[in-house]
């Protein structure tokens, strides 16, 4: 026992020290280009063009649009090269460079040795602003999206999820596919694809974070000479819209050998207090679920509970996949039940903590996830929410957890995919509030 109090100090000890020598970030502008820029000794150079908006940049029929348009050039490159003499360029300084599109952003990446920064962000940075549009890359890639798409409704998981987002927020920018589904992929042209990267990938809507061991100086020099031409733009609209999670269910009928379940339920504002101990009860929820579900019944492989990313419509899922459908949402329901009334305890808290932490400092081990971090941050509040996550962390009381759980817990959107003569819409009953719950 006295090893583990010693433990437990040394790590609090050793997250304060990380706090009281943060490394140094500055924050600037050229030519009207934002940059967010974190200091790094570590060999490596992450960059990333973060495009605000998500699936609030195009309309439904045009799904997946964005998702082509900011990875076409990081396969194809710029109009000066061919797309071989450009991968091979890149393959010679061993950079690396992707896209991703999601529900509330966009970004547009490169990794990279220090050793090769100035080649690879020339190569980087012409892909971005003079990007090649050709209709034979456009149609190999098209295809390779419309083949995932299709891919992506024949396993379980991402259907269910497709599945859950599209009912729950069914009306809203949140029931749109980023990677498209085949049907609005297969209508795409590449002149929509290309009118779409020019009204996006502008100053309004774009900012670019950088971590790595390079000077400031640098780094404002390259933005100068090439992301400074891109166009000013029109900024992107609101992320956060206001509307809630509703009661609901929907079941999809599927002759398969183990049933899926998903439920989603209100969550706090990304970028607030109130979401970081909205994610810590999660965890422990999760950590609950494992334990009744899984170590005591046996009922499922992997449940879970977690907070998901998203600003515009802040979300609470919980998750099992299982051949006893019925048992299983009992003790999900129970176990949320069982939080409203009793709450969580300080054992499970201080626990969690510190686990937490453990697992938020490996997974910025990287300039990559740092860089992505950063960025994420940035959107949802600003980038210094970084640099004071910890403390946030460290002060959170069982209370604020409690109080979290009671406020968002009390609508749930249910999807279902498996045998439906399994499952009853009784067996979906919503979790009550705490007060009537006690009488």
């Amino acid at each position: 026992m006295k090893k583990l109090i010693a433990l437990a100090f040394l790590f609090i000890g050793s997250i304060h020290m990380y706090a009281d020598n943060k490394p140094k970030t500055h924050e600037f502008e050229v030519e009207g280009v934002k940059v967010i820029f974190r200091e790094s000794v570590k060999g490596t150079i992450s960059a990333r063009l973060f495009i605000q908006g998500g699936t609030n940049n195009y309309e439904k029929a045009q799904e997946g649009v964005e998702n082509i348009a900011l990875n076409l050039p990081m396969q194809s490159g710029p109009a000066s090269m061919t797309k071989d003499s450009f991968n091979a360029a890149a393959e010679a300084v061993g950079a690396s460079f992707g896209a991703n599109s999601g529900y509330d952003y966009a970004n547009i990446s490169l990794n990279c040795v220090k050793m090769y920064w100035d080649e690879s962000w020339d190569l980087y940075a012409k892909a971005i602003t003079d990007p090649a549009w050709r209709q034979s890359e456009f149609d190999v890639f098209k295809n390779q999206m419309v083949a995932n798409a299709k891919q992506a409704a024949t396993n379980p998981d991402s259907h269910l999820d497709r599945m859950g987002m599209s009912k729950a927020w069914e009306g809203t920018n949140y029931a749109k596919f980023p990677s498209g589904s085949p049907e609005s992929l297969e209508a795409l042209t590449l002149e929509q694809v290309q009118e779409h990267y020019e009204k996006v990938v502008c100053k309004n809507r774009a900012f670019l974070v950088v971590v790595g061991d390079i000077s400031k100086e640098d780094l404002e020099a390259k933005v100068k000479a090439s992301l400074a031409s891109l166009p000013t733009g029109e900024a992107a609209p609101a992320l956060y819209a206001g509307e809630h999670v509703q009661e609901g269910l929907y079941v999809e009928d599927r002759d398969i050998e183990t049933n899926y379940i998903q439920g989603m339920f209100d969550a706090p504002q990304k970028g607030t207090e109130e979401s970081i101990y909205n994610s810590l009860a999660l965890s422990i929820l999760g950590d609950r679920f494992f334990q009744e579900l899984r170590t005591k019944r046996s009922l499922s492989y992997a449940p879970a509970a977690y907070s998901t990313g998203y600003a515009g419509r802040p979300t609470n899922e919980i998750y099992i996949s299982t051949t006893d459908p019925k048992a299983s949402l009992d003790v999900m329901i129970d176990e949320v039940n069982k939080i409203k009334t009793e709450g969580f305890t300080s054992t499970e808290l201080e626990g969690k903590k510190q686990k937490y932490l453990t697992g938020y400092y490996m997974g910025q081990e990287t300039n990559s996830s740092l860089s992505m971090n950063l960025g994420v941050s940035e959107l949802y509040g600003g980038w210094e929410k970084v640099d004071s996550f910890t403390e946030s962390v460290l002060k959170a009381k069982v209370d604020d957890l409690n109080g979290v759980v009671q406020e968002y817990g009390d609508k749930i959107y249910w999807t279902y995919l498996g045998k439906e003569e399994l499952v009853k819409p009784e067996y979906f009953q919503q979790p009550v509030k705490a007060e009537d719950l006690k009488k």
